[in-house]
């Protein structure tokens, strides 16, 4: 009995020389469960600790409504059962903080979700956060590529559905390069699209300019033809048709010579 004392004092010593993380059990949102139960259990492995350490471990790390709440579990336990294993006390604090309710909604939120406008690092930090709480919406690693894929924005769901990736991290790799190449052919298309407008502007200016100059040489306004008039009798007609004629001279309508 003073051995197994001694023992546990020695594993709690070492245990809180590394810091482990606490869990008050207020405002928990179902990735603060998650993320303290991974790192109870790096902890463990990183000291080695055997198995029936572990819940006594981490129920000294629980503080304020966690801390209550462990009390009446083990009020409510019959002092006849064995320790609570690791996994079972993990099956509680689950079932008490993040409940079948809560993972179904994520469920569906995990089905929907979609790139969007978010950049690809900003969907893959929701989508992996996603995963974290609720593991079991995938299979394997290809389920998790396969996945993330189908979320993706269409321009980078072309450019790499057709590489037929298989792992999530070449898939991840891949996404970043291709939203990395769209943002560049788009600057390039938005930089020639501003200097052919400044083209388009500086010509038309131009031309507008050469417009509003003067002609070196002034055009002489047509001048619409006017009726000849009749040197015999001033009418507006030809002498030669001019009734009065007699014989004199169509030029200067004198008699005494014809012209």
């Amino acid at each position: 009995m003073a051995a197994e004392r001694e023992h546990a004092l020695a594993a709690l010593v070492m245990f809180r020389k590394f810091d482990p993380p606490v869990f008050d059990g207020e405002k928990v949102e179902p990735w603060m469960v998650e993320s303290w139960v991974d790192s109870m259990e790096t902890l463990f492995e990183d000291l080695y600790t055997l198995e029936r350490d572990k819940v006594h471990l981490a129920t000294r790390c629980l503080e304020r409504k966690a801390k209550v709440w462990w009390k009446w579990i083990k009020r409510d336990r019959s002092s006849d059962l064995p320790p609570l294993t690791w996994e079972e006390f993990q099956g509680l604090l689950f079932t008490n903080y993040f409940p079948d309710s809560e993972k179904k909604k994520l469920q569906e939120q995990f089905r929907k979700l979609k790139q969007g406008n978010r950049s690809v690092g900003e969907y893959e930090r929701e989508f992996s956060h996603i995963i974290n709480c609720v593991p079991d919406v995938v299979r394997d690693d290809r389920d998790r590529a396969d996945w993330f894929e189908r979320g993706l924005r269409p321009d980078i769901y072309r450019a790499v559905h057709i590489l037929k990736l298989t792992s999530f991290a070449k898939m991840l790799d891949r996404a970043l390069w291709a939203e990395q190449g769209n943002a560049h052919v788009r600057e390039e298309r938005e930089a020639f699209e501003r200097d052919g407008g400044k083209k388009r502007a500086q010509s038309g200016s131009r031309a507008q300019s050469k417009s509003r100059k003067s002609p070196k040489y002034p055009r002489t306004q047509s001048k619409g033809r006017r009726p000849q008039r009749c040197a015999i009798c001033g009418g507006n007609h030809v002498p030669r048709a001019c009734g009065k004629r007699e014989g004199k001279c169509f030029t200067c309508g004198q008699a005494g010579h014809i012209s």
